[in-house]
């Protein structure tokens, strides 16, 4: 099985998703990691990621091919390397970019391309058939802190986590920040830099480049995750915001995205419309400890639920199927 993404992001969903489906697999099945491009340093330097070199003679072949994203190019060299099996992971809101790879990737070979949905929401927007089947997450590694904390150094302590670039903060953010720090809230955005502008009276501490800590120690110091994207980007699914729910955080949201079918308000998370409305939730889960703790519990519950049992094994194994049980599960809807 060949795994292809560019990698060049060690903090991107897409990059990540290929990382954890390579881990989760290798054990039980011959699974490599390809990259056309360069790689980031901590991928390159801990997984085994082979360089497609087309002009080298550098190229997969054989066996079932699994691109990781629609957002990259596929170059020529796929016409030279046989696959018994193609799938495609649909992991952005990309609708144009997904019709030219299938084009590209169906014009070379007379197999079918799969196409995996990263959420019941984008293959509902797609209109293409295919299994949804959510990005893995080491529920080990993002796990509740042990002997909870009960506020960080006496402060209720409120973050996200995100790549450092202006769509992945929605257009309200600064203000949503600000009124936090004025009720004494404290606040951590790692991916916030490109907001400084934005919001001039943040104290640096507020703002924090994006990987200045591991995302599971970063996340188990907090006592509430808070995530919104600009109104420009679509949040295909949203693996941090599950990775914060595995921390056993409540977390705080906006509706546009693909991790809203899985929240249910004020169960598991709450989803909110407005700047307002999101500021009023975090001073109630503030103010309200029992009520932070049941939420974090379902929140964790419901992370479980997903990736945890026989339900996610059966997903986990399509990528492993014969070409033909495959493609034949790829146009029956309910299996997702």
């Amino acid at each position: 099985m060949h795994l292809i993404n560019p990698l060049w992001d060690d903090h991107g969903g897409s990059d990540w998703r290929t990382i954890e489906m390579y881990r989760a697999m290798r054990s039980d099945a011959n699974v490599r990691l390809w990259s056309r491009f360069s790689p980031a340093e901590r991928f390159a330097l801990e997984y085994p990621v082979e360089l497609i070199r087309p002009w080298q003679g550098r190229i997969p072949r054989g066996g079932t091919f699994v691109f990781v994203g629609v957002y990259f190019r596929v170059g020529h060299w796929f016409k030279f390397t046989l696959p018994r099996r193609t799938i495609l992971v649909y992991n952005t809101h990309q609708p144009d970019r997904l019709h030219k790879v299938l084009q590209r990737l169906r014009s070379w070979h007379r197999t079918p391309v799969e196409v995996v949905h990263t959420s019941p929401m984008l293959r509902r927007l797609s209109g293409h058939p295919g299994v949804v089947i959510e990005s893995p997450i080491d529920l080990v590694r993002f796990s509740p802190r042990d002997g909870r904390h009960d506020e960080c150094a006496g402060h209720f302590r409120v973050g996200r986590l995100s790549r450092d670039i202006p769509s992945k903060h929605h257009e309200d953010d600064a203000m949503v920040y600000s009124a936090l720090l004025e009720a004494a809230v404290d606040v951590r955005v790692m991916g916030g830099l490109c907001l400084a502008s934005r919001a001039p009276r943040l104290p640096p501490s507020a703002l924090m480049p994006a990987g200045r800590e591991p995302a599971a120690d970063f996340l188990r110091h907090l006592d509430c995750f808070y995530y919104r994207t600009s109104e420009r980007w679509l949040e295909a699914y949203g693996r941090v915001v599950f990775e914060a729910m595995a921390c056993g955080l409540p977390v705080v949201c906006g509706h546009r995205g693909g991790y809203a079918d899985y929240i249910a308000d004020g169960v598991n998370g709450f989803l909110v419309d407005s700047a307002e409305q999101a500021v009023r939730v975090i001073l109630r889960l503030r103010g309200d400890r029992e009520l932070r703790m049941r939420i974090g519990r379902a929140a964790r519950r419901s992370v479980e639920r997903i990736y945890g049992g026989a339900a996610w094994e059966r997903k986990q194994s399509y990528f492993r199927l014969a070409p033909e049980r495959g493609r034949a599960l790829a146009y029956a809807p309910e299996y997702s």
